[in-house]
């Protein structure tokens, strides 16, 4: 461990790392972008009230959305890696002079979110005690 520690990280390492966390990493670039840019361009309160609109929305249209944001990846992940990295710098300046629609979009994917889990956990209890799902509702 401590004769790595002297080395370092190989480039190699690095790549498979990158290629690796890809989606993890572009994602967290993207909404830390957002969020510190927020500030610059436009006033906090505004991206907690999209982020909060955001999540009503996919709360009450979670299918719908959920559709949407599945057809959009489909979408992405069927172009070259050209059109890849286009789509990624557009993405990147909508973090950074858009960062309230960033925080729209967050809002709609945590509230969708939100509902499966909470779904999946009622059915979960219901199969755990052995009560059919229309005899749990109230």
């Amino acid at each position: 461990m401590g004769k790595k520690l002297n080395e370092g990280i190989s480039i190699q390492e690095l790549e498979n790392f990158g290629k690796r966390y890809f989606f993890e990493l572009f994602f967290v670039l993207y909404f830390l972008l957002a969020t510190l840019l927020t500030f610059l361009f436009f006033r906090a309160f505004w991206s907690v009230v999209f982020a909060g609109v955001g999540g009503i929305l996919g709360i009450w249209f979670s299918k719908a959305i959920e559709r949407i944001a599945k057809k959009v990846f489909r979408f992405v992940f069927k172009q070259d890696k050209t059109i890849k990295w286009v789509l990624a710098i557009v993405g990147i300046v909508v973090a950074f002079f858009l960062p309230p629609l960033v925080f729209l979009t967050l809002g709609c994917m945590g509230g969708i979110g939100i509902c499966a889990l909470a779904k999946e956990s009622k059915h979960k209890l219901c199969d755990d005690n052995g009560v059919k799902e229309k005899d749990h509702e109230a």
